[in-house]
């Protein structure tokens, strides 16, 4: 990846993200011409509806090329359950995102197993003389960790010690956070009942 000047000169981007998601939700939707406003110019105008790709690149604390936050960089990727943004964690890659000063890591914990109960229309009496009016079943939720880096860490250096970071990387902020729990807005994300707002986002892959 390089840099040119306007003088003509070359600045090469070291280090190479190699590591990086190559699918990256950039896009934004633009309509290729103007239409009237009417039913049936705004059916076609929507099937002629085209995306194109537009792409910020900043520099993080460790001067490393990443990507600019904004809701679209952290979303998922597809309609399809393993290009959420939730099953890439759960699959061993990690969110790490910087405010102009702090880097955070938000990474998969593992999963707990809830019990849900559905009440039924009717009640069965029991033989015992109890009402059973409530059935029980199970479902399997999974859980995050949102940490604070203790210090940025070039990337070279964060894959050699490992990912998620170490213990003695980082500072858990929150932990055993269920998916939902995470809101995620285009300045930044709320959890713990915390905001952080943030100025970049990149996936790292083990």
């Amino acid at each position: 990846c390089v840099l040119l000047q306007k003088g003509g000169g070359i600045i090469e981007l070291e280090p190479c993200l190699t590591h990086s998601s190559t699918m990256e939700p950039t896009l934004a939707p633009v309509a290729v011409e103007r239409t009237m406003t009417t039913r049936a110019a705004a059916s076609n105008a929507l099937r002629q509806q085209k995306f194109v790709r537009e792409v910020t690149i900043q520099f993080n604390l460790c001067m490393e090329p990443w990507l600019k936050y904004s809701i679209s960089a952290v979303a998922d990727k597809g309609l399809k359950k393993s290009l959420f943004t939730s099953a890439r964690l759960k699959k061993g890659e990690v969110l790490y995102a910087e405010t102009h000063t702090k880097r955070y890591e938000l990474c998969f914990m593992g999963e707990k197993v809830a019990k849900t109960q559905a009440a039924e229309t009717g009640k069965i009496q029991c033989l015992n003389g109890g009402v059973d009016g409530e059935s029980s079943s199970s479902v399997v939720v999974d859980l995050f960790r949102w940490s604070r880096c203790k210090r940025p860490l070039p990337q070279k250096y964060m894959l050699s010690v490992g990912i998620p970071l170490p213990w003695e990387h980082v500072e858990i902020l929150e932990e055993n956070v269920e998916w939902e729990e995470i809101l995620w807005s285009q300045t930044g994300v709320w959890i713990g009942g915390k905001e952080y707002q943030l100025a970049r986002a990149h996936f790292l892959a083990p």
